[in-house]
């Protein structure tokens, strides 16, 4: 007898796609309260952290972006596990990374495999260009 994972698929991804529907600083914490288990982990270039940790970073992302706008693409589902790549554009307003406030725009953009559990997103494998967003800001040149 074979399992129809097609409900628990659809679910995941919407549940993805709820987890982003916001704006602003204030409903990204909620979203993590509504849609991120109890127990998640986020593994990323700087190791480990939980859902506290993240809670931390997008505070700190939209006070140096306050009108960031991100959208999903390539929204791939196997299983508990759902994968898409992502872009954020913003104005550069506040601090960041330690970079003062550059009035630029900003284009970044990333990759995220997540894996549900029991309709949530328990954890995370997070990749985003780092370098790209440095060099948005005039810190670094790429060439481009």
């Amino acid at each position: 007898m074979s399992i129809d994972h097609t409900n628990t698929e659809e679910n995941n991804r919407r549940q993805l796609l709820l987890a982003f529907d916001h704006d602003g600083p204030q409903e990204s914490i909620e979203a993590l309260q509504n849609y991120y288990s109890a127990d998640f982990v986020r593994h990323g270039d700087k190791g480990d952290y939980d859902k506290e940790r993240l809670a931390d970073g997008l505070s700190k992302l939209y006070a140096g972006f306050p009108d960031l706008k991100r959208t999903q693409h390539d929204v791939i589902v196997d299983g508990d596990r759902v994968a898409y790549r992502w872009e954020a554009t913003g104005t550069h307003r506040g601090a960041y990374l330690g970079v003062r406030p550059t009035g630029r725009p900003i284009t970044a953009r990333g990759i995220v495999m997540c894996r549900f559990e029991n309709g949530l997103i328990a954890e995370e494998w997070a990749s985003w260009n780092r370098a790209s967003l440095l060099h948005d800001l005039g810190i670094i040149p790429l060439g481009r």
